[in-house]
């Protein structure tokens, strides 16, 4: 009887025991969850003009201290901190910013959070907070400048109209530039390779046109673009009498006549 009783203790020791250990990882896998946070990005790009986006959460304490996720579109997403201090940490989540393009951030959530154009940043993030970061990548519009040259007689000339062509983009309009008032376009969606362009003017009949330098004109996001016209003035001949000089020369040449007349009646 003692002998029965004692056996079963043991094994209820044992079993107890068996479970203890069985449930140490599932603990500690619970404990570990409780150290992070969560931070839902919103991520908004047009991935037509912009094929990936780079991501990185860093925090200044916990393990891991830094993460990078890659994009390839909109998406929206949770990203789980590394294991966080008892304390909190200090977390910012940015993307590397393609040449070319601006980066919108808009941050909120339960650590105390704020946004610059740096990034989204919480500070004091503690276990199982919950933070929300909107990023916004938008392409910066490009500048296309055209400037006029003249080539002849000084003075002043009028205004020079000016037209775009491009193989896709977004402008509109036309542009008056002459020396000393360059004018362009700015220059939207333009596609990751570059997009051609050809600027013309509208002729006049006082000037040869010289339009090579702005024709085939390769625009690039981020990059610039500048071309100049160059504009020959063609001289006219000079009248050398005014109306009242082309009166006095037919007179005379009336008189003339009248003379030879008498002369040889």
């Amino acid at each position: 009887m003692y002998s029965t009783s004692h056996a079963s203790k043991f094994s209820f020791c044992l079993l107890l025991l068996i479970c203890c250990l069985l449930l140490q990882p599932v603990v500690a896998s619970a404990q570990a969850q409780s150290q992070q946070a969560t931070v839902s990005v919103d991520a908004r790009f047009q991935n037509s003009r912009l094929q990936t986006l780079d991501l990185e959460l860093s925090c200044k304490q916990g393990n891991p201290g830094s993460e990078v996720v890659n994009l390839s579109g909109d998406e929206v997403f949770e990203w789980k901190t590394g294991n966080l201090p008892v304390g909190g940490s200090d977390c910012r989540l940015t993307a590397q910013q393609p040449q070319g393009y601006s980066v919108s951030y808009f941050a909120n959530g339960e650590s105390q959070s704020r946004s610059d154009r740096k990034g989204c940043e919480f500070r004091r993030v503690g276990a199982g907070d919950l933070n929300q970061c909107r990023v916004v990548v938008t392409q910066d519009p490009v500048k296309l400048m055209v400037y006029l040259e003249w080539i002849g007689p000084s003075g002043e000339e009028k205004d020079v109209r000016v037209s775009l062509e491009c193989e896709s983009g977004d402008y509109s309009g036309y542009r008056y530039v002459n020396a000393g008032q360059p004018d362009g376009w700015e220059i939207r969606d333009i596609d990751p390779e570059g997009i051609l362009c050809n600027v013309s003017e509208e002729v006049r009949d006082n000037f040869r046109p010289d339009i090579i330098d702005c024709q085939g004109l390769l625009v690039l996001p981020g990059k610039g673009e500048e071309c100049t016209l160059i504009n020959t003035k063609i001289v006219k001949r000079i009248e050398m009498l005014n109306r009242y000089g082309k009166i006095v020369m037919i007179l005379l040449v009336l008189a003339v006549g009248l003379g030879a007349v008498k002369r040889f009646s």
